[in-house]
């Protein structure tokens, strides 16, 4: 499988993960909500991947970002 995945955002609050995962998915792109949790709470995580294919994580980070959602990054798994 592949070794990268976009962040989306991260964020402790539901609503807020809540309304990226589902500006991701309705664009067609397959979004999931991790939750980690901390000493201070839980984070909500919007995450995509893990890619296999480069050029399809590039197309979908632009497309994310095209979206509205400038501070999306791309990370290791």
């Amino acid at each position: 499988m592949g070794q990268y995945k976009i962040v989306v955002g991260t964020t402790d609050r539901k609503e807020v993960a809540r309304d990226h995962y589902n500006l991701v998915n309705k664009n067609d792109i397959n979004g999931d909500i991790r939750i980690y949790k901390t000493d201070k709470g839980e984070l909500y995580s919007v995450e995509v991947g893990p890619y296999s294919q480069k050029k399809q994580m590039l197309q979908d980070l632009d497309k994310i970002k095209d979206l509205g959602v400038i501070n999306a990054f791309i990370t290791g798994n």
